[in-house]
């Protein structure tokens, strides 16, 4: 069979990835590890082509112009809360009588039963891209798919009535939407605990050109996951509704040893908890350090970042690790259940800072709590720590979290309101005290106050240590600084 793995095209830079979804922050754009996971897992029996439309800056009709020549079979599409009318929209024009659409996001995560029921043209979600219950449904089947919502029973394409109808796919969907809506089933879950393994995925498949990665030192970059999921109950994040499972450590050595063989040796670990399996982490970063020429980023918790892990993450070749700060007030960090305060954050980042890696700490704003105050609060602890870069995410109420139960309950946010997005550029929530187009001109300007500094800049600077790192951070910098004036 011939499948197509879609990034849909966008009116703006849109990240769709790991069931979160935002438009870039700054000029940043990474390979959606949903699609790289999955092409190992489709290429193991399937022909299969990637079509990334946002890193390929694709117009609609240029994009369905190269679909149809590729003509696949099966199509599994990203989408995303951000871009949902646009996605939706979009991939209506691509179903067919013999081509079904599978989609992957955010916004199928709550109440998938309902958005395949208003969707004619969507055959079906997958909740795990991990998982290869996305080859059972290619063959055919339905009973037992425990990671998807499934139309059971796909009247569209079959059968006498289907081939008297139009010939136009929104059409004809549309006509069989009262027959498919009492045959949609989402499945159990599917195994949330334990180990995962999935076919080295095809990274020679994704675009050479059009991603960016802030803190890569090299142009070439690839991105890959050997934990999927979180242990974390945070109750704004998404991923911590997902389980945690990990990838075998030999098996993520061989992807990387597949990419090492394409001549790529930056990488973005997109782990959201590297080290939280202390024993799994000092031996991966073993085996990347006998490697020897590696370069790379990941993510860690505050009060993970001790000496023994930075350590074996330095020597591997890792250069700068991401924090998830979220906030400067001790009561905050516990009513949202982040499992640690203010001074594991300290230790955290001074640990990072000992062994010499770069550290971006991440903040929440635009809690229901924010004030005025607390924001200026959020800014004086990112100087305090040193952080050599600052992201601020805003509050969103992401799909199937507690927070997102809490903001319905309190009437912050509404159940029809399908499109958010973290990075600020659209829909997000108002606070109890600030609205929207307040809260974002506060964001904004903490961003100004961070980044301006004349004696942070020389820092910058100074720190670079490739040509090609030096033009990412001048042209990371002038994007982001666009967004935030």
């Amino acid at each position: 069979m011939k499948v197509l793995l879609l990034n849909p095209p966008g009116k703006r830079v849109y990240i769709r990835d790991y069931f979160c979804s935002k438009t870039t922050k700054s000029n940043y754009l990474f390979h959606p590890i949903d699609l790289v996971v999955l092409s190992g897992t489709l290429a193991s029996k399937h022909a299969i082509e990637v079509l990334d439309c946002i890193a390929e800056k694709l117009a609609p009709d240029a994009a369905r112009a190269r679909i149809e020549r590729f003509a696949p079979d099966a199509i599994v599409a990203l989408v995303g809360s951000v871009s949902w009318d646009e996605d939706r929209a979009f991939l209506a024009t691509l179903a067919r009588p013999d081509r079904r659409v599978l989609a992957i996001g955010d916004v199928l995560q709550e109440d998938a039963e309902r958005r395949l029921a208003d969707e004619p043209w969507l055959a079906a979600a997958l909740h795990d891209f991990t998982s290869d219950d996305v080859l059972r449904w290619l063959d055919g089947e339905r009973d037992g798919l425990a990671t998807m919502t499934v139309r059971r029973s796909e009247r569209f394409g079959d059968g006498v009535g289907a081939r008297a109808m139009s010939s136009d796919p929104a059409h004809m969907l549309a006509a069989h939407d009262s027959v498919v809506r009492d045959s949609i089933e989402r499945g159990s879950g599917g195994a949330r605990r334990g180990t995962f393994r999935v076919p080295v995925p095809r990274h020679e498949l994704f675009p050479r050109a059009g991603y960016r990665f802030s803190f890569a030192r090299s142009a070439r970059f690839a991105t890959v996951l050997t934990g999927y999921g979180c242990p974390y109950p945070c109750t704004f994040c998404v991923i911590g509704t997902l389980g945690y499972k990990t990838r075998p450590v030999e098996d993520a050595l061989l992807e990387i040893d597949h990419v090492r063989a394409l001549g790529i040796r930056e990488l973005f670990v997109v782990d959201q908890t590297f080290g939280v399996s202390r024993k799994r982490a000092l031996e991966l970063s073993a085996g990347l350090a006998e490697r020897g020429d590696l370069s790379w980023t990941a993510f860690t918790r505050p009060d993970t970042a001790d000496d023994e892990l930075l350590a074996a993450m330095k020597r591997a070749g890792c250069h700068t690790v991401i924090l998830g700060i979220e906030s400067a007030d001790d009561a905050r960090l516990a009513l949202y259940r982040k499992g640690y305060d203010t001074a594991a954050i300290r230790a955290g980042v001074a640990c990072a800072r000992r062994h010499g890696l770069r550290t971006v700490g991440t903040f929440i704003v635009g809690l229901p709590e924010e004030t005025e105050d607390s924001l200026r609060a959020t800014l004086d602890f990112a100087l305090e720590l040193e952080l050599d870069f600052l992201s601020l995410n805003m509050a969103v109420p992401r799909f199937g979290t507690p927070f997102r139960a809490e903001a319905l309950r309190t009437g912050l946010a509404r159940a029809d309101e399908l499109v958010m997005d973290q990075g600020g550029a659209d829909a997000f929530l108002p606070t109890k005290t600030l609205d929207r187009e307040r809260m974002l001109a506060l964001k904004k300007e903490l961003v100004r106050r961070f980044y301006l500094r004349p004696g942070y800049l020389w820092k910058r600077l100074a720190s670079v240590r490739t040509a090609h790192e030096l033009g990412a951070q001048v042209r990371e910098g002038f994007a982001l600084l666009a967004r935030n004036v």
